[in-house]
This record gives structure tokens, sequence and C-alpha cells, in this order.
């Protein structure tokens, strides 16, 4: 205990000389919580200045009282708990109404007394855990949150003092960390009236730990074998055990003030009330030290990001322009001494006019900007261009601009240099786009000559073919004169000979004009179905005079198509005309599918003669003239899949072939519905 000195004592002699009620009204306004006491009647005789934020005005409009939030009296509900037969203390949690008109929840420690001068028995009521500012106004803000230092508030002898009162073997104030619930703190710590040597009492396996999530703990009796882990119950035998959490700032858990008996705890109420009441007078302590604590350890880590940092960085008075201060990384970038650099003015290093940097300077210290780009001179004279990131920051009441330094002197050479390379590089570029052009022009120009010429050619070869063919088949049909039978046969092979000729010039001419890319795809509505019972038409004659029999097998729905029909036809007269020439008997088949909602195949399948597999990869080349089974022999150009080919490319399609020697082959067109 604290020993007493003259001015404690002269207060209480001067405090004795005062009425029973303006003691106990002067006692009500010292009391850092509301203090409200009631006469026998259940009239407010006393209650201090922080009380008024929970009177309000009574149904009545007679008197103001203390009202819960459905408007029952405090007095109806204390004197419901209240025994006549006994002193009373106890703890009353309601939820009141406060004179803004809100409603806060707040706990009532309940006493009842004595009589008074000539007045009767009534009831103390003290609100120990009211949060801080009841009225929104902020008019009377709670004492609990002015802020007392830490260094300033005798811990140890507030625990001893909480021990002393509760009778109570050990009492412990301890801070834990939000973050870490496990963890905490000693503050003060006392065992059997002593304050124990290098003492740290550990959180887990305590009841505090246990019992997480509620306000107040309490164990009347047998801590030790509800709570064998508990490393100080076990070891100095404590029996009960109670404790109460403070709230930080946030409203986190912020500390623990907790007591231990040998002993069972007969009057948790009591011990409750007590611990409260002692919590409320450590809350603003323990939150200054906590605050004090962050504020310390916030300017270490400033001090050590500014001093090991290996970024310049400056502090800045703006209304002076001086540099304050600077770190290692600062001095060796600018290449000044710490003592000369902090002597000199952020004008001596920025190449821009005055004027000019102070202006700068007003719009950082008013966060207009944070960002800037500078060019600053080194100690040897040399200029270097900068990115300066730059807050106001207030220390020890004065403010300063805190600077950030990036020399991006490199980077902007850097950024030149791409900048120059990739103007280099454009010019190439478009050097490279001119002759690309002019290569094309000289293709186009290539290719239309390449086209006059074969169609000159063309034009040149089917004239005397033409001759040639027509005075054959005048021969040959004995129109000019009877010929023998070996004249007939030569006349024959002569014909043949100019028809197979003309066919290689019309091969020649389509696969140069498909090869120069004029051909495109000229789309129109058909029906695919009516196309290939179009073509079969006119092909089963030819196929009925070789003794081959014609089928078509097509859906039946339409199927239509948006695509070159033309093309389309000019393929499948193709594959008949090869089917037909390369099957000697049995019969050749049109198949039309829909594969899908989007594209169709047509196959043309024949009995014929087969290819080959080593063949197979080589069918659509140009001149490649395969060799049919059976026969054995080479006819034909060697042109017309080729010609296929070109065509279903430019229809968005593809051609593929099937084939077994001996068992005949099938050619197959897949297209899209709609050419693109």
């Amino acid at each position: 205990m604290m020993e007493p000195d003259h001015r404690s004592e002269g207060f209480r002699a001067g405090a004795a000389n005062l009425g029973p009620l303006a003691f106990m009204g002067a006692l009500a306004e010292m009391t850092p919580v509301p203090f409200i006491i009631f006469d026998a009647d259940g009239n407010i005789r006393i209650s201090n200045r922080l009380a008024s934020q929970l009177l309000v005005i009574s149904p009545d409009h007679l008197q103001r009282r203390v009202l819960t939030f459905d408007g029952t009296d405090l007095w109806d509900v204390v004197t419901s708990k209240r025994s006549q037969a006994e002193l009373l203390l106890t703890e009353v949690p309601l939820r009141i109404r406060t004179t803004s008109s809100r409603f806060v929840d707040v706990t009532f420690v309940v006493s009842t007394l004595g009589g008074f001068g000539s007045q009767p028995s009534g009831m103390l009521v003290i609100a120990y855990d009211v949060p801080g500012k009841l009225d929104a106004s902020g008019e009377h803000p709670h004492p609990l949150d002015s802020s007392i230092p830490g260094d300033a508030v005798p811990f140890e002898s507030i625990v001893r003092l909480l021990a002393e009162q509760l009778g109570a073997d050990a009492a412990v104030f301890a801070e834990v960390d939000p973050d870490r619930p496990l963890s905490a703190r000693t503050i003060a710590a006392v065992l059997d009236g002593q304050v124990p040597a290098e003492f740290e009492w550990s959180l887990p396996g305590t009841p505090v730990i246990a019992t997480s999530g509620k306000h107040n703990i309490s164990v009347k009796t047998g801590l030790r074998e509800s709570f064998p882990e508990d490393q100080w119950a076990a070891a100095e035998g404590f029996d009960s055990f109670a404790a109460v959490l403070l709230a930080g700032v946030d409203g986190r858990n912020a500390g623990v003030l907790a007591v231990y008996s040998r002993n069972p705890n007969d009057a948790p109420d009591v011990t409750a009330g007590a611990l409260r009441l002692f919590a409320t007078r450590l809350l603003s302590p323990l939150r200054a030290l906590i605050g004090q604590r962050a504020l310390s350890e916030s300017e270490e880590r400033y001090s050590a990001i500014f001093e090991r940092s290996h970024l310049p960085m400056l502090l800045i008075d703006p209304t002076s322009t001086q540099i304050v201060d600077a770190n290692e990384a600062a001095c060796d970038f600018y290449g000044f001494s710490y003592g000369d650099i902090t002597t000199m003015s952020v004008l001596q290093i920025n190449t821009l006019p005055p004027d000019d940097v102070q202006q700068e300077l007003k719009r950082a210290i008013g966060k207009l900007r944070n960002y800037f780009q500078f060019h600053h001179r080194l100690a040897d004279g040399t200029v270097r261009d900068v990115e300066v990131y730059a807050n106001p920051i207030s220390i020890h009441s004065r403010e300063l601009l805190f600077e950030i330094v990036h020399d991006v002197t490199e980077r902007h050479q850097t950024e030149y240099e791409l900048e120059r390379y990739k103007q280099q590089l454009e010019e190439l570029l478009q050097r490279r786009t001119d002759d690309l052009i002019r290569t094309n022009v000289e293709l186009q120009q290539t290719t239309a000559a390449s086209d006059a010429f074969y169609e000159n050619v063309g034009a040149e070869f089917r004239t005397p073919l033409h001759t040639i063919i027509g005075f054959s088949d005048l021969l040959s049909r004995g129109m000019v004169g009877e010929l023998n039978e070996e004249q007939v046969r030569q006349v024959g092979m002569i014909l043949d000979a100019g028809r197979s000729l003309e066919a290689l010039v019309d091969d020649v001419i389509e696969l140069s004009r498909l090869d120069t890319g004029a051909e495109s795809c000229e789309p129109e509505d058909f029906d695919i179905s009516d196309l290939v019972h179009s073509i079969a038409i006119g092909i089963r004659p030819v196929a009925e005079e070789c003794h081959l029999a014609l089928e078509v097998s097509t859906p039946e729905d339409a199927m239509l198509a948006y695509s070159d029909r033309n093309k389309v036809e000019q393929i499948l007269l193709q594959l008949l005309a090869n089917a037909i020439k390369y099957t000697d008997e049995g019969s050749i088949k049109v198949d039309v599918t829909e594969v899908d909602a989007d594209s169709v195949s047509v196959a043309v399948t024949d009995t014929g003669r087969g290819i080959d597999a080593s063949e197979l990869p080589h069918i659509f080349e140009e001149f490649r003239q395969v060799a049919r089974q059976v026969g054995g022999t080479h006819e034909g150009t060697g042109l017309g899949l080729a010609v296929c080919r070109r065509l279903a490319e430019i229809l968005g399609g593809s051609i593929g072939v099937e084939s077994e020697v001996g068992r005949g082959s099938t050619f197959t067109l897949t297209f899209p519905k709609r050419c693109v």
C-alpha cells in the first residue's frame, strides 16, 4: 500500500466537515464512471455529471430517470433483485436509453446502503463499462478515453491493492496481442503480497483460453482439476480463479486482469464487480501504453527503413527548402557528406529555377502531387535524371516533406536507345514492305503475263488440234473415202492422240488459272441432291455404254447449300469420269451425306481396279499418273485430280481417297454448306 501524504490527510479532514449529502456528491463527481444513489423510495438523490448521460425524461415527464430500452425504470429492475435481509453487491447488465436517444449496453454494480444522515437505507448504482462516448455530440466524453501515460501509472500498486481488497493470493495484469491471442506480456503481478522476480504469465492452459469468447471468467473451485495445464495454478496450488478482459481501441482483446486464490471463491459476484472496477481504472493506461509502444515501434521501423534503405531518402522543410535529414544512400548518391547535405537547400541540387522548385514543394505539401521528374545536380557537377516520390510527414509537430529519389538516368538512356531502334526498325520494315509491294506487283505482272502466255499457247495449240481431230474424225467415219482396216486403226490412233492432247492443254490452262489465285468461290443457293441427280442423268448413258450400273443415294429432305455450284459440278464430273474410265465391270455409286450442321460430303465409289497403297499419298499431285492395277498402264494427263483438289480448297473443303487393289476406290468431296 502507498504511504499517505499530508495532502491526502488534509483532504480527509476537509471532507469530514461537509454534510453527508455534500460529501457523497463530491465523492460521486470524483468517480470516473456514472454514479447514482437512490433513496429508500427510489428517488435519485445523488448523480454525478457522467451519469447525466443516462438520465432521460420519464414517461410522466416529472423527473429524469434511468430507463431501459423498453421503458422500464432502473429502480424497478434493481429492486426486483434486492434482498432486504442482507447487504447485496451484484451486477445487473441492461440495455439503456441515453439522452441522445441511443441504446447502449451497460453493466451496473448495485449495492444496498445503510441510512446516511436522516435518510433511510437506499441503493448505490455504478455503471462501470459505459462506452467511451455515449453522447454523439461529444459533449460528455468518458474520462476513460483520456490519454494517461503508461509509465505514470503504478500498475504494481494497483494490482497489489486488488489482491488485498479481494483477499486473493495472487493477481496479475497482462497485455494480450490481438493478433496472437495465446501470447501475453506481463505488466504487473503480485504473489502473496510480493512481486515475483522475472515472472512471465503464460496464457495457454488458463481459463482465459479455455473460455474464449467470454468477457468475464470465473472458476469458483477445482481450478487444478479443471485446468491442469495452468502452470501457475499447478505450481502454487491455486483452487479458484477470476478474470476480466480489457478491450483495445479497436474492440479486440488487449489485456487480462486476473486473480488466483488457494481457497474456493464464495462471492464470485463481488469478485467480478471488483475486477471490473479495477479494470476500468487500468483500461485507459493500458491503451496509452499500447499506443506508446506502437508509436515507438513505428518510429523504429521508420528509422530502420530510412537509415538502411539503398534508395536515397531526404527530409525537406518546404518553407525554408532546407534538407533537414538524409540517409546514407542519399549522401552516397549526391556525393556530399552528411554534415554538408543537411546544411544545403534543395534548390542547390535541383536544376529548375528556384521559383519553380518552391512551387513544386507547395504542391507536394498540399498533397496535390506526389510524383515528380527532375534533373538533380551531384557534387561533381554531373546531372542525373531522377524520379521523386514526395509526401508530407509530421515529425515533432513540424510539417516536412519525405522524399524517395530514384535515379532513372540509365533507364531514360535505354528508353532513348529503344526508341531510336524502334524508329530504325520501322524504317527498315517500311523499306521491306515497299520491296514486298513492288515484288507483289511484279509477281502479279508475271502472273498476268503467264496467264496470257498460257491462253495464247492454248489458242495456238487448239487451232491445229481441232484440225487434226476434225479431219481424223472424218477419215475414221469414211466420209472422204473407204479405208482399209489398218488405215482405220491408225486414223483412230491419231484421233485419240489429238483428243488426249486437247484434254492436256485444257487441264494445264485450268491448273495455271487456279494457281494464280484468280479463281474464288462464287456462291449461290442450290440443292446438292438435285445437283447430283442432274449430273447422274447426264453421265448415265456413258456408264451404260461401258456396261456399268450407276447408283445415286441422297437424303430424303433437301440438302441446301450456299456454295459454288459450278465448281462442285466440275469436281463430281471429273470423279465420275475417272470412275468410269478405271472400272471394267460392276457399278459406280454416288452417296450424299450430311457430315454435321455446317458441312456435307459426296462420295464416288467404284468397283474398279483400285490403287496401290504406295501411290495413294501422291494421287492428287500434278502430272502424277498412277498406274491402275490389273491393267497396269498409265492413262490420262495426271492433272484431273490435281484440279479437283484445287477446286475443293477454293470451296473451303477437301478431297480424300480410300482404295484397295482389285476392289475399287472411293473419292470423297467434303465442303461447307456456306462458302466464305
